[in-house]
């Protein structure tokens, strides 16, 4: 579809709609870890019952319908003290500006708005299902995550036992645990798009495999063996430690943490090591005005291949460099505003990238309506290698987000 009025039409309906999976900019601005909002220990997925308890205080959402904002009997997913089920459901309209490619093949990449349409989708983006059943409470549960839209899969499928001392041992299918667990699978630090760079970890990406962890007072730290990628000669090695602190003078919050990956291949190997923050300010008031609450996060990650060049038969041991970095601000205790910026730089010659740099920068607001209901609109200018147009891209999106 790659009609102007068509667009335009998609667009003032998306701007006009009456209007989670939780984000590691919640925990930072709540003070809260992964594991107080999400079944996952490591975040994303099925939403615990603390969640249903503080909706309000979590989501931040406005009082404007009472019936819609303050249900007498909503539904918390709790069937009884055994079993819980949670869902996602995100359809999103995309407007995809991109520039025509030029004699020699190539397009602009230092472009901020692009006029050209190249094409207007809307698309299920996501649509799960959570289930997750207490086997014998506060001690040994199983849990299933089952993908039905864009792909049918399971994502998730293990069982935890919750150990002494605030440890527990888990087993099954899983997401791997590295880095900020982003609801944004395109950015950098996760999963990328259109072949963009990468480390990789994304909830698109799941393995067969062990994990332990430990959460003791502020500190959480998680590991775990995998399957490993595809050609692996060995089990890839994942983990992730960080600590949350709350009451910090000046700063609110703060978040700081670490990662790392090693996967042996076919030909070498592939490493991965990161760093992470965050903190938050606020909220600020004047007299009795909340003037908001600014949240920031970011993550920076190297990447360390050894590997045989299919083009020229030699070894070569190139690095990447990826950062991400988000601003949230909180404007009248509801309407979150988010601007982020990523940026990749590949030092040397990998088979998958013709280009040494990327970076794109995302521009929107995500307001939750209610506790079962969000919206985004988000403008989005991605520039990177020249010969390959859809790492030049402007997207407009607009996203309805159901869940409980």
């Amino acid at each position: 579809m790659k009609r102007w009025g068509v667009w335009v039409a998609g667009i003032a309906v998306a701007l006009c709609a009456a209007a989670a999976s939780a984000e590691p900019y919640f925990a930072v601005r709540e003070g809260q870890k992964c594991s107080a909002c999400h079944v996952n220990m490591t975040g994303g997925g099925m939403r615990t019952s603390f969640v249903s308890a503080h909706a309000k205080e979590i989501l931040r959402y406005p009082n404007w319908f009472a019936p819609l904002t303050k249900p007498t009997d909503p539904f918390t997913g709790d069937i009884n003290q055994y079993v819980g089920i949670g869902a996602d459901l995100r359809v999103d309209m995309t407007a995809t500006m991109q520039d025509k490619p030029n004699a020699n093949g190539t397009v602009p990449n230092n472009v901020a708005f692009r006029g050209r349409l190249e094409e207007f989708d809307v698309n299920v983006n996501q649509a799960t299902g959570y289930l997750n059943v207490n086997l014998i409470p506060d001690l040994l549960n199983f849990y299933l995550d089952q993908r039905f839209a864009p792909s049918l899969d399971t994502r998730e499928v293990w069982a935890m036992a919750l150990l002494p001392y605030d440890a527990y041992i888990k087993a099954g299918k899983m997401f791997l645990p590295y880095g900020l667990q982003l609801q944004d699978d395109t950015a950098f630090i996760r999963g990328g798009r259109n072949g963009s760079a990468t480390t990789g970890f994304s909830f698109n990406v799941s393995q067969p495999a062990f994990e332990i962890g430990w959460e003791p007072g502020p500190i959480s730290f998680a590991a775990s063996a995998s399957q490993g990628i595809v050609d692996d000669r060995d089990v890839q090695g994942t983990g992730t430690t960080y600590a949350l602190f709350d009451g910090v003078p000046v700063i609110s919050n703060f978040l700081i943490g670490q990662s790392w990956t090693y996967a042996g291949t076919s030909s070498g190997s592939n490493a991965w090591v990161g760093g992470f923050t965050g903190f938050n300010l606020g909220p600020f008031f004047y007299e009795d005005i909340n003037l908001g609450t600014f949240t920031y996060l970011g993550e920076v990650d190297w990447g360390f291949f050894n590997f045989v060049d299919p083009n020229t038969n030699q070894r070569v041991k190139p690095g990447a460099f990826i950062t991400y970095s988000e601003a949230n601000y909180l404007f009248f205790n509801w309407l979150n505003f988010k601007v982020a910026f990523d940026y990749a730089d590949y030092d040397g010659s990998l088979p998958r990238q013709g280009s040494d740099a990327e970076n794109r920068v995302s521009v929107g607001f995500e307001p939750f309506l209610a506790r079962f209901l969000q919206t985004r609109f988000f403008y989005r200018c991605s520039n990177g290698i020249e010969t390959n147009a859809t790492h030049n891209q402007d997207l407009w999106i607009f996203e309805l987000h159901a869940f409980f």
